[in-house]
Formats: structure tokens, sequence, C-alpha cells
């Protein structure tokens, strides 16, 4: 018990003194002038320390001195920084000028390339009072980057930040040599992930997409020998491929994989084996997948399949879709508000003028209550040429509790107003 009240007590003392540092640190800023709290703004965007040693200076004058002296040589960075810097205090500093985590993004990057803006209508909930926040997604092409922003109280937090585009390397694992056999001698065990969706590739022929990550410590002299083997309900093989593979793209890290199958509208048992040759480790999955109701385009609607990333850059032809390069997402426990990616394929769409027109709606439920409760909802429409649509969606958790949940994808045929459905699933965490 005594224990119990020596840490409330700390815990007690520790919020006061944060408090009271607080306290102190907005005392300071609010003696400045506007100008100059202006610039601390500013330099709290492109140096820290800068912005520390700024504010904690005693007198106008010192502060002048630093702030011309930082400068010196450097007129069209000081140009730039000051017309951003003000432009971010008129436009984000209103309320709450030192929580808002706009400011800085802002005049370290600029304007945004793109800039959405989320309403409260993001969620819809049964429950009347749950909490809605306004959100802004800013999106910079240039430098292949992304930026959550929630409003919390009166100034909008700084909840993820994500990258695609080219500065992003994917490290993965690619054929050299094909047709082989290894001999599998006692070995280790190794420990990887694996998944799959299905598409239509055309009539009565299915894509089985298989994903793969293994973790690789160190890819110096790393050889993989990766081997699948499918089965019908007979028990006969229908397909046998042997690969050596090697990393790409990286010294050490997650390693992603994936092995695009056609195989007949039918049942199968899927064995898939990795042998890392260079650590004599060996390591096995199974499973089971009905491709049944794809036989005559009976299936109108792809499986939903999570993703890590999906833009426009060339990683390996292995990733690549009408959509750009997909990187599949294998483990769905993310850490609480940061964005992932969704791909899916609906097929047999009416057309009008060599047109499709339809209209995706994702709904999110949260899976832990005890009654369904849509906690986020996403529309888009498109329209686009043929009748296969390729959608490829990002999705924000932004400020969703840790929990499971259910996303729910509803592509609403325009033209005939039929309407195709499939569902994913994920958890999101705290992390450390």
């Amino acid at each position: 018990m005594r224990y119990i009240k020596y840490l409330i007590l700390l815990g007690s003392v520790c919020l006061l003194c944060i408090y009271c540092a607080s306290n102190i640190f907005a005392a300071r800023y609010y003696r400045l002038l506007e100008g100059e709290r202006v610039k601390y703004l500013g330099f709290r965007g492109i140096d820290t320390l800068a912005a520390y040693e700024y504010l904690h200076l005693e007198s106008a004058s010192d502060r002048s001195i630093f702030y011309n002296e930082y400068w010196t040589g450097k007129d069209d960075k000081r140009r730039l920084f000051e017309e951003r810097s003000q432009y971010a205090f008129r436009q984000f500093g209103r309320s709450a000028p030192l929580s808002d985590d706009r400011i800085p993004i802002y005049v370290k990057y600029g304007e945004p390339t793109r800039r959405e803006i989320i309403t409260p209508e993001k969620k819809i909930g049964v429950n009347a009072s749950l909490v809605v926040n306004p959100a802004e997604i800013w999106r910079y092409q240039k430098e292949g980057l992304m930026f959550d922003f929630v409003r919390l109280a009166r100034a909008y937090e700084l909840m993820a930040h994500s990258e695609f585009g080219e500065l992003v390397v994917v490290p993965h694992l690619k054929e050299v040599i094909a047709d082989t056999s290894v001999e599998l001698l006692t070995a280790e065990p190794l420990d990887f992930s694996i998944s799959y969706g299905r598409f239509r590739q055309q009539k009565n022929l299915t894509r089985l997409e298989i994903y793969a990550s293994i973790d690789i410590e160190d890819t110096a002299d790393f050889e993989l020998y990766r081997e699948i083997s499918v089965f019908n309900r007979r028990d006969s093989m229908v397909h046998n491929s042997r690969h050596i593979l090697m990393p790409e793209h990286g010294d050490r890290g997650m390693f992603v994989d994936e092995i695009n199958l056609w195989l007949k509208p039918e049942e199968y048992h899927v064995e898939v084996s990795l042998f890392d040759m260079k650590n004599e480790r060996i390591g096995k999955k199974e499973f089971d997948v009905n491709l049944v109701e794809y036989q005559d385009d009976v299936k109108e609607i792809s499986d939903l399949i999570p993703a890590r990333l999906i833009d426009r850059t060339f990683t390996h032809e292995k990733f690549e879709k009408p959509v750009g390069r997909t990187i599949p997402l294998l483990n769905t426990t993310l850490p609480v508000h940061d964005p992932f990616y969704l791909y899916s394929e609906a097929y047999n769409l009416e057309t009008r003028d060599g047109m499709y027109r339809v209209r995706t709606t994702y709904e999110v439920y949260n899976k832990e209550r005890m009654r369904q409760e849509v906690v986020d909802v996403m529309i888009k429409d498109w329209i686009e040429p043929g009748n296969t649509a390729y959608l490829g969606t990002e999705y924000h958790p932004m400020d969703l509790l840790p929990g499971s949940y259910m996303i729910v994808l509803k592509v609403k045929d325009l033209v005939s107003g039929k309407e195709r459905s499939a569902v994913a699933e994920f958890r999101l965490v705290e992390t450390e």
C-alpha cells in the first residue's frame, strides 16, 4: 500500500513539474513581440535548437542580433523562411500557436501539393456522444511525404507522417534461378509470414496472389530457396515451382515477395517452403483456398487486400498493378494512427460510352463492440474506361482508438445500380 501511495505521489509531482515547465515556456513566448513570435515559431520548423536559444535570450536586442547572425549569407533562404513563417502564423496561429503542428510543417516544407480537409462527417456513429474531430491530410508530391493532423481542443496535432514515391525503397526478393533443386538437410526452423489474394484473370481462370515476408538480419551472401506446390481436391499436384531468391534493395530488415499463379476455379491446398541456405534454416506454410466462386465469372469482386504502399513508382514487375506498385501488408496489426492502403478489383461492370461509373464506400466497424457501429466512412466516385475497376485507396485511421476493426468495401455500379462488397480486417495497437 505504501508503495502504491509513493507511486501516486511521484506521478503527481511529475505532472506538476510538467505543468509548471509548460507555463514558464508559454510565459516566455507571450513576452515576445508579435514579430518575434513569428520568428520563434518559424525556427521550430527548421531548427529546434535555434528556436530554444532564441526564446531564452533576455532582450529584444539580443534576439535581433542572434536572428541576423543566423541568416548571414543566406538571404534567399531567409526571405523564404519569413514568407512561410508569416503565412503559417496568420493561417494556423490564431487559437493555439504553440500547439498547432501545422505551423512547423508549413515553414519547413511550404504549401502542400494537396491539402485535404476532413470535416466532422468523417465519423458517423450510432452513439450520439461520439467525439468527432476535424482533420487534415497534407501531401507533398515532390518530397514523397504525407502528414495527418487531427484537431484536439484548439490546435491541430500531428498524428502520423508517411512516405511514398521514389524515395521509398522496398526491400524485396528477386528470382535469380528457376527450376532448380536444393538438398534439404537437417535445419533450424525459419519463421516467415504468408497471406494471399484472389482475383479474376480471365473467364474460368483465377489469379492467386501469394504474399510472403521474411526478416533478414544480414543479406551478405544470403540466398533463399523457395518451393511452391499446389494440390487439387484429388491430391494431384497441379503446380510446382522452385526458385533461388536474392534480397534486393536492403542490407537487413523485412523483405517482401509476391507470387502470381493462374489456376482454374477449384479448391486447392497450397504449400510454400523457404530454405535459408546461408544459415541452414527451413520453414513451411500451408493453406487451403477456394476459387470456385470465380467459375463462369460468378464472382464479381476480388478480395480486399490491405497494402503497405500504393503509388506510381516502380519496384519490381511482380508488384505492378494498374493502380501502380502495390506492396502487400502481411501483418494487419498496425501502429495506431499510421496510414495504410487497400486494393481490390470489381468485374463485369456495365458501361456507358465505353466507361464504367462506380461509387466506392468504405465503412469501418468497431469489432469489439457488441453492436455494429460505423466509426469511419470514405466515399469516392470513379469513372474509367472498360468494365473492370482497379481500386487503390489510402486509409488514414487518424484518431481511431486501439482495437479491432472491420472494413467493408461496397462498390455500387452507377450504370446498372448493382452493388458488390468485400471485407478486410485490421487491428490498431499503441506503440512504445
